[in-house]
């Protein structure tokens, strides 16, 4: 079905930034194991890692996408993240159809990250006016210094552009009907979950009781401040190694110097994906503290699969891996006591946390194996490939 198929695959940076570009270098590498030819379009102003340009057949940095693209000659378009929402207007019209995976809610909130400015909560609202009341308008300046003021009036312009697509990808049923009431036609959304790596061989690893695990950008939109705050309010002493890197981390580690916890935090930065599956292993649970609403998370599913229950916001997508109290455990966003209950929980309960990491794998084999995404990719590819062909 997928031999002789060409996809190309468009993304702002070429290098492992985030989970974005993790999830692009996997799914391209197993469909090249399919057979189907894979190129990469990026921005020419961004760095590039040579390993991520090796896993493409051919990797260009966006210079002229009208000579490009009948050089590259795809049979479909793959888009991910972009910088400037104005690239999506040069792949429509091309003889390739357009698809677009989102990511992320940067096409559905002024400041992005999807939490009100003043009293940092989980937004769930559309855009509209309601995005001037929680000061979303006011964003840092480009150069970090200062603030820029935006407004809803190129987002619209940017939505109106997306929906002209071929087709829109989402990993969960929470950004489908995000989408759809943007005015995205559901009959071109298609919801198809994300999928764990396979863990590479390793050596058995003893649960640690006392370890919590935090993977994820160091940004305040994930929460990491609120499982500081909750940490020194745990029935037992407990220990966090923090994964990840992000323009917030400097807060993050004075958070935890005026707590007194500074001494049980370890901030280890951005790892190798096993070592990041080595603490996956040896974690009592990782904790999603997230006040934006989750698109998916990732990073949950991992952690799942290693056999480590997760304890998570409910926001988003969560609920949509994470059942409270048979793979993990949930709590409101924002709500630090009751997040520092569910880690009690956790803690206190050792045998009932195995349990629910047990029920966590197999929940991840059965729903989540690379296959299964894989397959129905590229079954809404060939079919949207054969129908412009036929056209």
């Amino acid at each position: 079905m997928s031999q002789g198929l060409h996809v190309l695959w468009v993304n702002t940076v070429a290098s492992c930034k985030g989970g974005c570009e993790r999830y692009i270098a996997d799914a391209a590498a197993l469909m090249r194991e399919r057979g189907v030819e894979c190129s990469l379009l990026y921005d020419v102003d961004q760095p590039a890692d040579t390993a991520f340009l090796q896993g493409f057949d051919g990797a260009f940095p966006r210079v002229d996408v009208a000579r490009q693209l009948p050089q590259i000659d795809p049979d479909l378009i793959y888009v991910h993240r972009v910088a400037d929402e104005r690239t999506v207007s040069e792949f429509v019209g091309t003889r390739a159809p357009v698809i677009r995976f989102f990511h992320d809610h940067k096409l559905f909130c002024l400041r992005e990250h999807k939490y009100t400015t003043l009293k940092r909560r989980t937004c769930v609202r559309t855009t509209g006016l309601n995005c001037y009341s929680c000061l979303g308008f006011i964003g840092r300046s480009d150069s970090g210094k200062g603030f820029s003021l935006q407004g809803l009036g190129s987002l619209e312009r940017d939505q109106q552009a997306n929906r002209g697509l071929d087709g829109f990808v989402v990993g969960s049923r929470y950004m489908a009907d995000h989408l759809g009431r943007h005015g995205f036609d559901r009959r071109k959304t298609h919801v198809i979950p994300l999928f764990a790596r396979a863990a590479p061989p390793h050596s058995p690893a003893a649960r640690e009781q006392d370890l919590l695990l935090f993977v994820g950008q160091l940004i305040r939109g994930k929460g990491l401040d609120l499982l500081l705050e909750a940490l020194p309010h745990t029935r037992r002493t407990l220990r966090l190694t923090v994964v990840g890197e992000g323009k917030q981390e400097h807060v993050y580690r004075r958070q935890a110097g005026a707590l007194g916890i500074e001494h049980r935090v370890d901030f280890v930065g951005k790892l190798l994906p096993s070592e990041v599956a080595d603490l996956y292993r040896r974690a009592r649970c990782l904790v999603v503290p997230s006040r934006t609403p989750e698109t998916f998370s990732l990073v949950g599913v991992e952690a799942m699969s290693a056999g480590t229950p997760v304890v998570a916001a409910d926001v988003g997508a969560i609920g949509e891996w994470l059942e409270d109290g048979v793979t993990g455990l949930t709590f409101p966003s924002g709500d630090v006591p009751a997040l520092v209950r569910a880690i009690d929980r956790m803690v206190d309960w050792p045998g009932g946390a195995e349990l629910m990491g047990w029920a966590a794998a197999r929940m991840v084999h059965e729903h989540f194996r690379p296959d299964r995404h894989i397959d129905a990719l590229l079954a809404l590819f060939t079919s949207l490939a054969n129908t412009q062909v036929a056209a």
